[in-house]
């Protein structure tokens, strides 16, 4: 059996030996895979960068037009009002918004909270779109008569801003 000082000799050589063999191996490996895991981090934000730009680039940009919405309000209106029972044939109107260079935004559907298709002119013509039923195709929405036009971009009008073409 050893002696208590041969035990704590043997100890201390241990802890001394604990001491030669610190941490640094450890934080070396660690450090590594902290490298790597960037290194794959910054692969992909590099490559989601790429995909983005190119996308960018290569996407042909849309045509840029001033959106300027007729802002005649409903008590103030001096386009003729439309009733549904109005037109039983395809009929020609014009887009009358009673703003000087006034846009009338043409929407995909009835309402607007729809996507604008496309714009019309003041005074532009318009034509009537009719259902198979040679009747008015017209959605009344929150009010208002809103008619879906054929010419010169097919969509769909607040009725409030068309009156009869002369």
């Amino acid at each position: 059996m050893k002696s208590r000082a041969e035990l704590e000799e043997i100890l201390a050589a241990q802890r001394a030996n604990r001491r030669t063999l610190s941490p640094v191996p450890t934080l070396r490996k660690r450090g590594r895979d902290l490298l790597g895991v960037l290194a794959v981090i910054i692969i992909l934000v590099a490559s989601g960068a790429a995909m983005f730009f190119a996308m960018q680039w290569t996407t042909p940009a849309p045509a840029r037009t001033e959106t300027t919405s007729p802002s005649v309000s409903p008590l103030t209106s001096t386009s003729t009002n439309i009733s549904p029972t109005f037109m039983a044939t395809p009929v020609a109107m014009k887009v009358c918004t009673n703003i000087p260079d006034g846009r009338l935004h043409v929407r995909f559907s009835a309402g607007d909270g729809s996507e604008v298709r496309g714009y019309l002119t003041e005074g532009e013509a318009v034509q009537i779109a009719l259902d198979p039923n040679s009747e008015l195709d017209s959605q009344i929405i929150k009010g208002n008569l809103w008619v879906r036009i054929s010419f010169p971009v097919a969509g769909w009008v607040n009725a409030r801003y068309l009156c009869k073409s002369e």
